[in-house]
């Protein structure tokens, strides 16, 4: 226990005292370790001080200009995010696109076209003539081959091409002499018929009684309906020339 006169008050010492007395201390102690750091930063480096000053501003001006380019390197790789993104939308469209135009190659006949299908071959008679018998009854006629396209075409053949010519909107199938003109091409017997399309379906419009291969077996024309599994027509290989036709919206 503390002695202290009978005249004097007791003194204690409070809680809030030692705080301050600690305080104290430790400011008193940064402010004594900043200063042996300077003076050790200024006789190692031997700078007077102002150089020190400034150069310290150039170390805070350099920090500013770093956090400034920071910024603006994220506000570029949101810029280049979205550029990305428009640009992979860009190419979604491009390849829907690119599909619309190749089916649209593919209708207009400027494609190869393979799929299930039949393959119709067709020949003249081999019926001897006799003296006086007309030689068109053993020839094959534009209009015997036309009428095979035409019945392929009614059961469902989505490309059809003869002896490698495809058939296109404006096709046009004539004869000349014992030649048949397909395209512009003089083709010859025998015909090669393949249709790309449902070979049930195909072969059953060309095998109906009224139909044009009935008629023509009925007359001794050889014909021959092969199906295939996989069946090829090629490409159309003519020019388009529109001289009269134009494109327009709905006419009536």
């Amino acid at each position: 226990m503390a002695w202290f006169p009978s005249s004097a008050r007791p003194w204690r010492v409070t809680r809030l005292q030692v705080s301050m007395a600690v305080i104290l201390a430790a400011v008193a102690f940064l402010a004594v370790t900043q200063i042996r750091n300077e003076l050790l930063i200024r006789q190692q480096l031997r700078l007077p001080s102002q150089r020190l000053e400034e150069l310290g501003f150039m170390l805070r001006e350099m920090e500013r200009q770093r956090a400034a380019l920071e910024t603006q390197i994220v506000q570029l790789r949101s810029q280049l995010h979205a550029y990305e993104q428009g640009a992979a939308q860009g190419r979604d469209q491009l390849e829907v696109l690119g599909r619309q135009l190749e089916r649209l190659r593919a209708l207009a006949g400027h494609t190869h076209i393979a799929g299930p299908g039949l393959i119709v071959e067709l020949d003249d008679s081999p019926l001897p003539l006799r003296p006086g018998d007309d030689p068109n009854t053993v020839i094959l006629h534009y209009t015997d081959l036309q009428g095979v396209i035409n019945d392929l075409f009614a059961g469902g053949a989505e490309a059809v091409a003869v002896n490698g010519e495809r058939i296109i909107s404006t096709t046009g199938v004539n004869c000349v002499g014992t030649t048949i003109i397909c395209n512009a091409k003089r083709l010859a017997p025998p015909y090669r018929v393949i249709a790309v399309g449902p070979p049930d379906e195909m072969l059953a419009y060309l095998e109906r009684p009224d139909g044009v291969v009935q008629a023509l077996r009925a007359f001794a024309f050889p014909v021959k309906i092969t199906k295939g599994v996989l069946v090829g027509v090629p490409a159309y290989r003519g020019s388009y020339r529109f001289t009269y036709a134009r494109p327009t919206g709905p006419f009536e």
